[in-house]
């Protein structure tokens, strides 16, 4: 490893935003970089099991229902097939399993340096602790323990010939890094594109998101129904949602450390979809006073038109001749939020 360039650590939070790994552009951006030799990266083996934990976990917010009995009992009869039980808690080991592996390859692909935190006096931990200073300056003390020890590992391997750069969305890592001289602090993944001096302002790529915004539309669509939207109504579902319009609010455009990379767009979008939903009837449920709770006798069903905002990242090819914007490469929601939408705006009942 050349000990002249930067190295780089990405918290937790910033690899969740990127989304499932791989990663989507961003992190082919940074995998660009560290061929490049413009940066090394690190991590630590509890920030992998952070990244692989809150995938886990979202995904089985979507599936723990199949561990009902009867929920799966009536599965089978609809399939015909003949399913595996599975418990609540056999799921997410195997989520957890299945993801653990893809963090791991992630991690690879960026060629980190993976630190244990079993390298870390838990005593010099305890003494922030004690002393209410570092991550426990703040409110909710015990819940910093984890980036305690995190920090506490990498900048050890801050030096004047190594500086390092944590990228985090997390506040609480202000106070620690001021402490340091050679640790530097961005919030995303774009600022330190910016600080690598990778950011440009090139009018073709707007120009080319104003020629391509069906394309556009169509990308997002796609990425929605990967994700799926989740009504403000309790118990509400959303069966199918069709993306009919989108503005662009503002975007970040990075070049490429190659001539014919792509280019990378960071974007934040408005986005207009069409939706079919349903939801039991709450307005007219009846209410059980010995459970306290409501009883509703039927199913709302309708289509209507939500508004969304979300946040992308956009990779784009590029002519070979010239560098303008050619296609579409990849386009992937910039969050690990479940998107929420009003199912019946306030005036749906004046």
């Amino acid at each position: 490893m050349d000990e002249k360039i930067p190295q780089v650590f990405l918290d937790a939070n910033i690899l969740i935003a990127v989304g499932k790994p791989p990663g989507g552009p961003e992190i082919a951006r940074v995998a660009e970089l560290v061929d490049a030799k413009m940066i090394s990266v690190l991590t630590t083996d509890l920030t992998v099991m952070e990244v692989a934990k809150k995938h886990a976990d979202n995904d089985l917010k979507e599936v723990k229902e199949f561990a009902r009995a009867h929920v799966h009992s009536i599965l089978q009869k609809i399939t015909e097939t003949i399913l595996p039980v599975l418990t609540k808690e056999e799921m997410r080991e195997r989520l957890l399993a299945g993801y653990r592996s893809e963090t791991d390859k992630m991690f690879k692909r960026l060629g980190a340096k993976v630190l244990s935190i079993d390298d870390v006096a838990p005593s010099s931990i305890f003494n922030d602790y004690t002393r209410a200073t570092g991550f426990f300056s703040g409110e909710g003390k015990k819940d910093q323990f984890p980036d305690a020890f995190i920090f506490e590992r990498i900048k050890a391997e801050a030096a004047v010939e190594r500086p390092l750069i944590v990228v985090t969305a997390d506040g609480d890592y202000a106070a620690p890094v001021e402490r340091e001289e050679n640790i530097d602090l961005v919030a995303s993944l774009p600022e330190l594109f910016t600080k690598l001096g990778l950011e440009y302002e090139a009018p073709q790529v707007d120009a080319f998101l104003d020629q391509n915004i069906e394309a556009l539309i169509e990308g997002v669509n796609e990425e929605l129904g990967n994700w799926g939207l989740i009504g403000d109504v309790e118990d509400s579902e959303i069966d199918k949602a069709t993306v009919t319009n989108l503005t662009i609010l503002d975007r970040s455009a990075f070049k490429s450390v190659e001539t014919d990379g792509p280019i990378v767009v960071v974007a934040k979008l408005e986005v207009d979809a069409d939706i079919y939903y349903s939801h039991p009837d709450w307005d007219n449920a009846s209410y059980d006073s010995e459970d306290k709770v409501l009883l509703p006798w039927d199913t709302v069903e309708g289509d209507t038109t939500v508004s969304l905002t979300v946040d992308v990242s956009i990779s784009i090819e590029v002519d070979e001749s010239d560098g303008s914007p050619r296609r579409f490469d990849e386009i992937r929601f910039r969050n690990d939020r479940f998107q929420y939408v009003v199912l019946h705006p306030y005036d749906h009942y004046n």
